[in-house]
């Protein structure tokens, strides 16, 4: 369906929705004896697609006054009255139901049962209170409660798929060890970036210091304990104040990355500097509980500076190896549009 024309595409689906209809007026006329459950599929409609709710609702008592022209038993009035009644049904729906799944079944439910039991239709021409008696309600109230049981498999099938999509969506963006964005969706952001030509970023780039001396002295495990430390700490730090400005990624290792939007590069250069400076002084325990003093070195760019960025990035990477060969614990920036093409900015800790 999804390869033909929308006009035809829909006028398929109108097309089943009516025989659909048609078929529970007949198969109900001649199982019960009265007709019922037609607006099932419009009420189910409505919960997955406002789109095509309201169409549906109104071919509804379209359909079954076709079946009762067809037996008839059609009334001009019948027909009218059934049609307003539906746009106000629907309407009142709408007023009161809102897109939270949580409460998508329980809504559908009780919409389900109080419309089944006030569209009981006899299907003759004729009214009479006697047709509604307890044996015909209670039969309608137990159909609802099956179609209610299917409905509610089918609904919790549509929330667990949604929420494996969800799962490996998260799994394919996110590192499994530091819980940030990884290296795969580093790349696709900054192809976003690079293709909408918004050079508005800063790139910082930090590598923990001295990370392979710790590995080898407390291990590999205690070396990731630390890695999924660092990276909660400097995620929190950078986000303080910067609310969704700030991106982390785990670049690799023991390196990151941060995107860093509509903030000047002195202020960031500062904050960067700051962490540095509070990573230093809280200091990391260890499960032996050894206490241990760590830091990292940093470096920045401005992509307003150059032609991507792209090679903002590889000019943040140059800068944090320059702060590496400096003395490491301190923060670098490098802009090639200033006079100085590599202009050094160290912490008076570090100095």
């Amino acid at each position: 369906m999804q390869k033909v024309h929308s006009l035809f595409k829909y006028a398929a689906l109108l097309f089943l929705f009516v025989v659909q209809e048609y078929f529970i007026a007949y198969i109900t006329y001649n199982t019960v004896g009265f007709i019922c459950f037609q607006y099932t599929i419009s009420i189910a409609t409505f919960m997955i697609s406002r789109k095509f709710a309201l169409i549906t609702g109104l071919f509804t008592p379209i359909v079954i006054n076709l079946f009762l022209y067809n037996i008839g038993e059609f009334t001009p009035l019948f027909c009218v009255l059934s049609c307003v009644a539906v746009l106000f049904v629907f309407q009142a729906m709408n007023a009161f139901l809102d897109k939270s799944f949580t409460v998508q079944l329980y809504r559908y439910s009780g919409t389900l049962i109080l419309i089944s039991l006030l569209t009981m239709n006899p299907a003759t021409g004729t009214f009479t209170i006697h047709f509604y008696t307890v044996a015909k309600f209670l039969k309608v109230f137990l159909g609802c409660l099956l179609i209610i049981w299917f409905s509610y498999i089918f609904f919790r099938e549509i929330e667990q798929k949604k929420n494996r999509i969800s799962e490996l969506e998260y799994m394919k963006a996110h590192d499994k060890l530091t819980g940030l964005y990884n290296y795969r969706e580093f790349r696709n952001n900054l192809n976003t970036i690079d293709e909408s030509s918004d050079k508005n970023y800063l790139a910082a780039m930090l590598d923990l210091d001295n990370f392979k001396k710790f590995n080898d002295e407390f291990g590999h495990d205690e070396g990731n304990r630390f890695l999924e430390s660092f990276a909660k700490k400097l995620v929190n730090y950078m986000r303080r104040n910067n609310d969704t400005n700030v991106t982390v990624y785990r670049f690799g290792g023991e390196e990151f990355c941060i995107l860093i939007k509509n903030t000047p590069v002195e202020m960031a250069h500062i904050k960067l500097n700051d962490f540095i400076i509070f990573l230093q002084a809280d200091k990391y325990k260890t499960n032996s509980g050894k206490e241990m003093r760590v830091s990292c070195s940093a470096g920045i760019s401005d992509a307003r500076k150059f032609d991507s960025i792209y090679a903002a990035v590889r000019a943040a990477d140059d800068a944090l190896y320059q702060a590496k060969r400096e003395g490491k614990g301190r923060v670098v920036t490098n802009n090639i549009g200033d006079s100085l093409s590599l202009r050094s900015m160290v912490s008076d800790s570090a100095q």
